[in-house]
């Protein structure tokens, strides 16, 4: 089939890459530089922005599977003790 023959491409619209998709791509990048330089098996990087008054969380976590998973559990743990400790503040200053 010659080039004559082919049908004209179609312009596609490329529409701009969404903030969110960007601020991602740079964590994501930003956990590779640190996987190379540390030497780390994973990180998870969380954040959060607020937005007309709404708070968005977003995430990108790199590196193994399972030790990003064991990660997560961690803090997850770790965000549980922290509010048990602010629990028993607390209920430390109710009594007095």
């Amino acid at each position: 089939m010659s080039d004559e023959a082919k049908p004209p491409k179609k312009d596609r619209k490329v529409s701009p890459p969404r903030s969110e998709d960007i601020e991602a791509a740079e964590m994501a990048r930003l956990c590779r530089e640190a996987i190379e330089v540390v030497g780390a098996d994973a990180v998870l990087v969380v954040w959060t922005k607020q937005r007309r008054r709404k708070t968005e969380i977003s995430q990108v976590a790199l590196g193994n599977g399972l030790t990003v998973t064991g990660l997560m559990r961690w803090v997850a743990s770790k965000v549980e003790e922290m509010d048990d400790t602010e629990e028993e503040a607390e209920e430390d200053e109710d009594e007095d």
